[in-house]
C-alpha cells in the first residue's frame, strides 16, 4: 500500500487531476474537503464543529483533520491519492509518523503551483455537482456545463460552495500562505517530491502526472 499526495493552493486543480488519476491508476481518492463537507451535510459531531469554519473559509484544526484521515486510511487496503491533505507542516509530520508506524509507504508528493490571480478567477467561477457520488467539477469560464446549473454526467443541480466566494478565497489564501511554505520545504527534501507548473491546460498537466506515475509502474 502506498499513499500519494497532491499539494498546492486551493483551486490549482488538485481535485480535477485526482479524479482523472484515480480512473487511470485504480487509486483510492481521499479528499479531506469532501469528507468534511459530507460530515457537515449529515450533521455529524465533526460536521457541526467545522461548519462555521468552512463557511468563512478558515481551516479546520490539525487534530480533527488527522483523526479523520487516519481512521479512513485504516479502512483502506489499496493505494491512496490525497488531495488537500496535508495542509500544514504539523499534519505532514503526523502523517509521516502514522505511515511509518503502520508500515505504509509514501509515494509521490506532487506540488501543483499556480499564480494567485488565476486561482481566484478559477475558484469564484467553480461549480460542483451536488450529488456526492458524482462530484463532477465545472468552471463557468473554461468548462461550463452544457445546461446552466445542471451536471452533464448525472443531471443533478450544480452548487456554488460557500467557501468559493471571493471573500472566502482571500481569507483562505492568507491562512494558506502562512502554512504552505514550511509544508513545501518538508516534502522538497524527499526523493519522491515532484513540481508541476499549473498555469497550463488541464490536459497537459494530466499527461505529465500520468508520466510521473508510470515511473513506478
Amino acid at each position: 500500500m502506498k499513499v500519494h499526495i497532491l499539494i498546492g493552493p486551493p483551486g490549482c486543480g488538485k481535485g480535477t487531476q485526482a479524479k482523472r488519476l484515480v480512473e487511470k491508476r485504480s487509486l483510492i481518492h481521499l479528499s479531506t474537503g469532501d469528507i468534511l463537507r459530507d460530515a457537515v451535510s449529515k450533521g455529524t459531531e465533526i460536521g457541526l464543529r467545522v461548519k462555521a469554519l468552512m463557511a468563512s473559509g478558515m481551516l479546520v484544526d490539525d487534530n480533527t483533520v488527522n483523526g479523520i484521515v487516519f481512521a479512513r486510511l485504516q479502512d483502506e487496503t489499496g493505494d491512496v491519492l490525497f488531495d488537500g491533505y496535508p495542509r500544514t507542516l504539523s499534519q505532514a509530520e503526523s502523517l509521516q509518523t502514522f505511515l511509518s508506524v503502520q508500515g505504509i509507504a509514501l509515494g509521490f508528493v506532487v506540488d501543483i503551483e499556480i499564480r494567485e490571480q488565476e486561482l481566484e478567477a478559477r475558484v469564484v467561477n467553480r461549480r460542483v455537482c451536488s450529488n456526492n457520488s458524482c462530484g463532477a467539477i465545472y468552471n463557468l469560464n473554461s468548462k461550463a456545463p452544457r445546461v446552466e446549473g445542471v451536471c452533464d454526467l448525472c443531471g443533478s443541480p450544480l452548487k456554488h460552495r460557500a467557501d468559493d466566494t471571493t471573500e472566502a478565497f482571500r481569507s483562505r489564501m492568507v491562512e494558506f500562505n502562512k502554512t504552505f511554505k514550511p509544508l513545501q520545504a518538508f516534502y522538497q527534501g524527499m526523493p519522491n517530491y515532484r513540481f508541476v507548473e499549473g498555469n497550463r491546460p488541464p490536459d497537459e498537466i494530466y499527461d505529465q502526472l500520468v508520466h510521473l506515475f508510470q515511473e513506478q509502474a
